[in-house]
């Protein structure tokens, strides 16, 4: 099947030769308010092993689920920042690892010393590019992770989250490549080089964040790609989200925002956010702190509105969030068009 994507999907650290030890299935950290699980989590229909990073909060009852896919050549450790605050706010966080577009494709090349440069660390992501078979895996990844979902919280389930998750207020999440995901699930439309569409949509999705959104190829009409689009969606970039890989400009990340129209939609553009601020790259630069505290906060508000159905966050997003970030950057909404 010929699909070509045509994005930009970096979601990888930033360059540095070493890096921390993956953690193993099955283990367990704990904090204060919450505890991090790591398993690894099979798909008998297509074999295939997704590693997760389970952010449980110590108090979850009936909790919402929000679901993260990391970007190309990251791993269920991407944005940490955001899963220990979403979890401490009550919310059960599920970061995906996808195989195959996840650190395997550059991380093993470093350690043998096959990829000494940043250019080859660039390659090495552009070469994945080229495989459509790892978007499709993607895509049939998150309905995957909700199908576990679902019987891991029924009460004879075994499982840590037995009993403690709400699968009627789901989100999907991502960042770049997972922003891609994320919309593919909220009912993007794939449109292949000929005209053929694929779609993936999970109609057991509540809502979306997509952090450094995507945008179609050049080919391709995003008011047609993102029409049948019915999630409330928060859309969140920076005035230098740029990416070393495909040609994206940041007027790009907007596509989504401007296309979509069943569903509101809210868009926060920050100040000198640059595309990897969103990840947490795990070398802080100065004003990484200030950024990712609006994103997990604006975040917050938006799940807080659409999972936990509070009037007080919704109030937020519709009438204090221009003002409030109006420091950091810009912020628009719009609501469904019905």
């Amino acid at each position: 099947m010929a699909l070509t994507l045509g994005l930009v999907f970096l979601g990888a650290p930033v360059w540095v030769p070493a890096y921390a030890k993956a953690k193993s299935d099955s283990q367990t950290l704990s904090s204060s308010l919450s505890t991090e699980i790591y398993e690894n989590w099979h798909d008998q229909k297509r074999n295939r092993d997704l590693p997760v990073k389970i952010y449980l909060p110590k108090s979850a009852s009936n909790a919402p689920v929000v679901v993260f896919s990391h970007g190309l050549g990251g791993s269920r450790e991407a944005a940490l920042y955001l899963g220990k605050y979403w979890s401490e706010h009550g919310y059960v966080c599920i970061f995906v690892q996808h195989p195959g577009s996840d650190e395997s494709i550059w991380k093993p090349k470093v350690e043998s010393h096959e990829i000494k440069t940043f250019r080859g660390f660039l390659n090495a992501l552009k070469d994945t590019l080229k495989d459509p078979s790892h978007a499709i895996n993607r895509a049939n990844d998150i309905p995957f992770i909700v199908d576990q979902l679902e019987q891991k919280a029924k009460p004879d389930s075994g499982s840590c989250l037995q009993g403690k998750i709400d699968t009627n207020n789901i989100a999907i999440a991502g960042h770049s490549f997972g922003s891609w995901t994320a919309l593919t699930a909220s009912g993007q439309k794939i449109i292949g080089p000929r005209g053929s569409v694929m779609t993936f949509a999970d109609p057991r999705l509540k809502a979306a964040i997509y952090l450094s959104p995507t945008c179609p190829r050049k080919t391709v009409d995003p008011s047609v790609a993102f029409e049948d689009i019915a999630l409330p969606g928060l859309h969140m970039t920076g005035t230098k989200d740029t990416s070393p890989i495909g040609e994206t400009k940041i007027e790009d990340r907007r596509a989504a925002y401007d296309s979509i129209t069943r569903a509101d939609q809210y868009l926060v553009i920050i100040n000198k956010a640059d595309h990897m601020v969103f990840n947490g790259r795990p070398r802080k630069r100065n004003g990484d702190k200030v950024q990712q505290d609006i994103i997990a906060r604006a975040s917050t508000y938006f799940l807080d509105a659409y999972l936990k159905h509070s009037p007080d966050a919704l109030k937020w997003l519709h009438e204090y969030a221009y003002q409030d970030l109006a420091k950091y950057g810009t912020f628009e909404q719009k609501t469904a068009k019905l």
